[in-house]
């Protein structure tokens, strides 16, 4: 097998900053069952628990998933139970942070990716990522990637801060119709049964994400990192939604991180 310590070997930059992250989902997952509040390990953290028993080797984020019910109740049991070095990152409690997904961020270190604004001062800690994911129909799924692509693209350009041009002005004013347009046929496609699972339209949705109920409930356990979290029922299913052959190894090329500067305390 090849050997990844290149990217990770103990004492390098990346695996301190994996072990802070592991520290982070560590209490999380303490609050999730103490409240029986629902989450599961998801996307890149997931497939890095299936296929390395721990964090994809080259990997500097972490992700879960919690259904938009029990992040309701995580959202106002959380603040109250995580240690102080935690913060969780909402619309209400940082309000200058406008980029669609939900984070539980490290207040004692600073993580720049290239979304940041620094014209806001907003938590820049490093974070793990919440997708929330609600109910979805099952409908064509031609139709259905194109209506979330467009409502994610729109949430995820209002969220993040653009150079001045011509054409993001363009966008500044046709994106809100595009938008609201995609909605109203999301809106109208929901009212039939919703058998599927995706992510919640008004934040960031991964589009080509929808699940089968039954490949994620009853929520099962993975090994990662030494730890036990929760985990879809069926995480080879689940990943083979959102990466094909995920076994398989990618190139060094596609092997990328997205830091750009890090500094923990």
């Amino acid at each position: 097998m090849e050997d990844f310590s290149k990217y990770n070997g103990e004492g390098t930059l990346l695996r301190q900053m994996q072990l802070r992250l592991l520290d982070i989902v560590v209490e999380i997952d303490k609050v999730c069952r103490k409240h029986d509040i629902k989450y599961w390990i998801d996307f890149g953290s997931l497939l890095g628990a299936v296929r390395h028993q721990g964090f994809i080797p080259w990997d500097d984020d972490l992700d879960i998933a919690m259904p938009a019910e029990d992040f309701e109740r995580f959202k106002e049991i959380a603040p109250k139970e995580l240690p102080e070095n935690l913060f969780l990152q909402t619309p209400e409690s940082d309000p200058d942070f406008l980029m669609p997904i939900l984070k539980v961020r490290d207040n004692n270190s600073m993580f720049i990716t290239r979304h940041e604004d620094f014209t806001k001062d907003y938590n820049k800690g490093l974070y793990i990522d919440i997708f929330i994911v609600t109910d979805y129909p099952d409908v064509n799924p031609k139709l259905r990637k194109f209506l979330l692509k467009w409502i994610s693209k729109v949430n995820w350009f209002f969220g993040v801060k653009h150079n001045i041009t011509l054409k993001n002005h363009l966008a500044t004013i046709a994106f809100p119709i595009i938008k609201w347009s995609c909605l109203a046929v999301w809106k109208v496609l929901c009212l039939k049964p919703k058998t599927k699972l995706g992510y919640d339209v008004n934040r960031y949705c991964p589009y080509g994400c929808v699940y089968s109920k039954d490949w994620v409930y009853p929520l099962s356990e993975v090994t990662f990192e030494g730890h036990k979290f929760l985990a879809p029922n069926q995480p080879d299913k689940y990943l083979e939604a959102i990466y094909p052959n995920f076994m398989q190894i990618p190139p060094e090329e596609k092997r990328v991180t997205h830091i750009i500067h890090v500094e923990m305390h």
